[in-house]
């Protein structure tokens, strides 16, 4: 289960275009939605959300607590807004949940081990998917799902989705025959291959005979 984490949160009046102050300012604006409760309009720091974000990624339950108050709530990150040009987080989306509910949700993969077709044959591993989709209840949400890649031993072998062990009570959602990581070969592997196809020697056609014909 991942740790629960506290994020310090204000109410925010400030809307619309007058939100770029509060940007200019350190302050992130944001929203709370979910549980058939009404929308609610806060603001964050900056600072203390990335400092949240290198610390646990931001997947898991995070108890937002309203300053100046006892009350708080439990939350997930639903989206992130940024910036496509400068990459400043331009607004967070939270949703409401409850720590007893099963909800879906999309899980980053990390890759352990080390795998015999890369050390041993020298191929190259392409990860193919960093995230499942899977179900679970949200007070048993972890940071990331270990995949084991030992098993990749030959060229072009794979890894997919149902490979990956999930933690007990978790469903799987992605498709479990989505490849999620493989072997390649590499470009000079391929082209050695090119060149030894096109190097072989090709089969020598049979001479023609012709026949003598005499005049009696």
């Amino acid at each position: 289960m991942t740790q629960e984490t506290v994020l310090q949160i204000s109410l925010r009046e400030v809307t619309g275009k007058a939100t770029k102050r509060l940007r200019k300012s350190g302050i992130i604006p944001a929203n709370i939605s979910g549980h058939k409760e009404e929308s609610q309009t806060v603001q964050v720091e900056t600072l203390a959300f990335e400092a949240l974000k290198r610390a646990h990624g931001a997947t898991g339950i995070i108890t937002l607590r309203l300053s100046d108050s006892n009350r708080s709530q439990t939350a997930l990150v639903r989206r992130v807004q940024r910036d496509p040009r400068s990459g400043k987080i331009l607004h967070i989306d939270f949703s409401r949940v409850s720590l007893t509910e099963r909800i879906t949700m999309k899980v980053p993969l990390r890759f352990v081990g080390e795998a015999p077709a890369v050390k041993d044959v020298g191929g190259v591993l392409l990860h193919l998917l960093d995230t499942l989709e899977v179900e679970c209840t949200a007070s048993d949400i972890v940071d990331f799902i270990e995949v084991d890649i030992s098993p990749l031993t030959e060229i072009d072998s794979m890894l997919h989705a149902e490979d990956a062990q999930l933690p007990t009570n978790f469903t799987l959602i992605t498709d479990p025959k989505e490849g999620i990581a493989k072997v390649a070969a590499t470009r000079a592997e391929k082209v050695e291959e090119t060149v030894e196809e096109t190097a072989a020697p090709a089969e020598t056609p049979a001479e023609e005979t012709s026949e003598a014909t005499t005049e009696e």
